[in-house]
């Protein structure tokens, strides 16, 4: 059928079946005045304070004159998902069910997790992946029409009403004879019962892989807008896939995927001989990267494709095949050699699809010009590029079937013209102005597609925007890396400049999570006694947010950013209007690992397996004889018991649990790096969980929490249940050294930091009349809520702050 048929009728259909409500009267704007908060992601308090002592923060240096700047207390553990989880919601882990990046889960034999009785195994701890009825979601009128009628009944009514349209149209307009208008007209009215029973079978009854947000509490926000408070929040971690009470809306950060459902997926396309897997394919890189090998040129032309999120609706067509084929090949069936081989080469087919998930694809041509300039098409879409220029959006639509769409932008850079040809595409974000229907990146869901309106085009929306990761892998250079995230936070200013415009909100939240990307990264260049510190390579030259600057200024660069926001929000500013900054955790140089489990090794609360062969199997607890071990190590800084009961392989008692904890408490807190020439004691501080968390959701995190001094962290393999291993002199395996120097680019840190060494940023216009233990982020949200006149829930773990004028 004609698509403009099968549109006509469906519009048909719509048009008779659509009715509106009016939109809910606006909450009046409060008398008092409004509340601004203003959230850098990683604001160190100790590296402000000595940058304003520099002159280089004036803005900040103001308001510790006139108003207030004090450090503010972080969580256990000082992780960004579980930071901000609290600050927006004023409760400790065990109650928001934020945990960490990572956490251990439980498994049972047949591979569900468990609250208890389940093997450990690390897990991500700031999402959930869930499958979700169709019937749940808000996925446009067409589709909600669908999805809402049983198929029999649909296409009952949509013939009827195409053949009374029709007939009409033919007997009373255009005067034709009875019985050619209803021959006409049912013929049509049939065709339009097919059509709609067509694209009712396009649609699933579920949508799998949806990344959900585990936070199970509400936001203040939330909190606010439930009793008339309009609120606006922009870019706000742990924040998306959340109600909507009336009158606030509400732009993820931190925790929303990237258009694949996945955690910023980014690609290399290269000439490299020394690649060899090429599309769909690929070399998986260490942290979230995929490099493809692309054929040679030819006419000074090659091509590949650029892939999207996998088809749910097509994996549901092969699944089904599949069966039938399995079906059509048992042993009853004799189907003979010929029909049996291609029966079997078939289904062999759809395995392969099915293995990366019936992943969706659009065509990526690179043509070289005389000019110096390559030409890159992606989907359609063409644009010229030199050897390092960043290009313009690409706004790609992946199809999954004709009803259902994937839209993603993202953006590209040539790093390298000549051979090895090398071309960087980046994250593929959900398209803010089309975000998919299952995954979308505001509350309201139109919201995003308003911003994209306001402020003249589209943005990242992946949570973790910035291109921090093919850095760590070195992939891209700390120039290419800076210059995406200047990209970033000029967008998220431009956003926050709008919303500062607007006047229908009470509250406004915005964060930036630039700091945070900058540091993590660049402390390699600020800190000269890091085990990668360069000086050449420190003093580079480049230009950053329109300054030339050598890379070691990076990070005090970013906090004169940091000062400049703050000075523009101050300005706008009414009379009466508060204004709290604040952070999740400030920064230390990361300069040394400690690999936790190897510690349980040596102590003896960890046993290996006997038949460890290769040191290949340090990863995800494979290693852990559990009939001998009390206790193990993974996520960032936490350690577990393997508690009988809890652990299907447990064996510690609950009698022997506190006395255990005690002992490895007292051990750690005499932990000295043992490598020549250092010696220090390396533990800070070593804290019970259950004595400073409480709530439902305690089963999620560990018993013990490591607090390490500045510049030590727990090792890249203790994160992922693993350890160090290595051959001895007589080739067995067995436990490596606790400590290594930390040589990737990732060289700024504060996860199982002790959180008095990474106090973030507290400050605000107004004076603040500080408790003795001082600001924390739990604070914050009570805080916010009083200012706003609105009643603190009771589950709040601390009170508000005192504020005056």
């Amino acid at each position: 059928m004609p698509r403009s048929l099968f549109l006509v009728l469906f519009a048909l259909a719509g048009t008779l079946f659509y009715w509106s409500v009016s939109n809910a009267t606006a909450a009046p704007a409060s008398s008092q005045g409004r509340v601004v908060v203003l959230g850098f992601d990683g604001g160190d308090h100790d590296t402000a304070e000595r940058l304003m002592a520099e002159g280089r923060m004036p803005n900040l240096a103001a308001l510790q004159k006139s108003g207030t700047f004090a450090p503010l207390g972080t969580t256990w553990s000082a992780e960004s998902p579980v930071a901000w989880a609290a600050l927006n919601t004023g409760q400790n882990p065990s109650k928001t069910g934020v945990p960490g990046f990572v956490k251990r889960s439980l498994f049972d034999s047949n591979g569900e997790e468990v609250i208890s009785g389940g093997r450990p195994r690390p897990t991500v701890g700031h999402q959930r992946i869930e499958t979700r009825p169709l019937s749940s979601m808000d996925a446009g009128p067409l589709i909600n029409f669908l999805a809402d009628f049983e198929i029999n009944l649909l296409s009952a009514l949509v013939l009827l009403i195409v053949f009374a349209g029709f007939f009409f149209v033919f007997k009373v307009l255009l005067r034709l004879k009875p019985a050619l208008s209803i021959v006409m007209s049912l013929s049509l009215g049939l065709v339009g019962g097919w059509g709609v029973r067509a694209a009712k079978q396009m649609l699933p009854d579920e949508v799998p892989g949806v990344v959900a947000n585990p936070v199970e509490v509400n936001s203040f926000w939330e909190t606010a807008g439930a009793e008339g408070k309009r609120a606006l929040v922009i870019d706000a971690a742990m924040a998306w896939d959340r109600p909507q009470p009336p009158g606030t809306q509400v732009l993820g950060g931190l925790g929303l995927p990237d258009c694949r459902g996945e955690n910023g997926q980014w690609f290399i396309y290269t000439t490299d001989e020394f690649e060899f897997e090429k599309a769909p394919g690929g070399r998986s890189s260490p942290t979230a990267g995929t490099i493809f090998r692309l054929n040679d040129w030819r006419d000074d032309k090659t091509a590949s494709e650029v892939f999207g999120p996998k088809n749910f609706y097509e994996m549901g067509l092969v699944r089904q095949e599949i069966a039938d084929l399995e079906a059509q090949l048992a042993p009853e069936n004799d189907v003979g050699w010929q029909e049996g081989n291609r029966l079997r080469e078939r289904k062999k087919d759809l395995e392969v699809r099915a293995a990366d998930g019936a992943r969706t694809a659009v065509a990526m041509e690179l043509e070289r010009k005389a000019d110096g300039l390559v030409s890159v098409k992606i989907g359609g879409q063409s644009q010229d590029l030199s050897e390092g220029e960043w290009s313009d959006w690409y706004r790609i639509t992946f199809e999954l079937n004709p009803l259902i769409k994937a839209q993603a932008v993202t953006r590209v850079k040539i790093l390298n013209l000549k051979e090895p040809f090398t071309l960087f595409v980046n994250t593929l974000d959900i398209d803010p102005e089309k975000p998919q229907f299952w995954q979308p990146v505001s509350q309201p869901r139109e919201f995003s597609a308003e911003l994209v309106s306001r402020t003249g085009g589209v943005f990242e929306t992946f949570g973790w925007a910035c291109a921090t990761m093919p850095f760590k892998d070195k992939i891209i250079d700390a120039p290419t890396m800076l210059e995406d995230i200047e990209f970033t936070m000029k967008w998220r200013e431009r956003l926050t400049r709008d919303a500062l415009e607007r006047d229908d909100w009470e509250v406004l939240m915005s964060v930036f999570s630039t700091p945070d990307r900058v540091q993590h990264m660049c402390y390699q260049f600020y800190d000269r006694e890091h085990p990668l510190y360069d000086e050449e390579l420190a003093s580079t030259k480049i230009t950053f947010f329109g300054q030339e600057i050598e890379l070691r200024e990076a990070i005090p660069a970013i906090y004169e950013q940091i000062d400049r926001i703050i000075g523009d929000v101050l300005a706008s500013l009414g009379e009466g209007d508060t204004l709290l900054v604040c952070a999740d955790h400030g920064f230390k140089s990361f300069r040394h690992q400690v690999n936790l489990n190897n510690w349980l090794v040596k102590e003896g609360y960890l046993a290996l397996k006997s038949d460890l062969a290769s040191t290949s199997i340090n990863f995800g607890l494979e290693f852990v004889d559990w009939k001998n071990t009390r206790a193990y190590a993974l996520g960032l800084g936490m350690i577990y018991l393997n508690l009988e009961g809890r652990e299907s392989a447990g064996i510690v008692t609950a009698e022997e649990a506190r006395p255990l904890l005690d002992e490895m408490r007292a051990g750690l807190l005499l932990l000295r790096d043992s490598r020549e020439g250092y010696g220090e004691k390396v533990v800070e501080v070593v804290t019970y969980i259950d004595d400073v968390h409480d709530g439902p959701y305690r089963y999620r995190e560990g018993d013990l929490m490591v607090g390490f001094k500045p510049t030590y962290r727990v090792s890249w393999g203790t994160t992922s249940g693993g350890l160090r291993l290595v051959k001895d002199d007589q080739g067995s395996v067995v436990a490596g050294p606790i400590f290594q120097p930390n040589k990737s680019n990732w060289s700024g840190g504060h996860v199982s930091v002790a959180p008095v060494h990474v106090a973030g940023i507290f400050a605000s216009n107004k004076v603040v009349s500080l408790p003795a233990g001082g600001a924390h982020l739990l604070h914050i949200a009570p805080t916010a809520l009083r200012l706003l006149g609105v009643e603190a829930p009771a589950e709040l773990d601390r009170g508000a702050l005192e504020i005056g004028e």
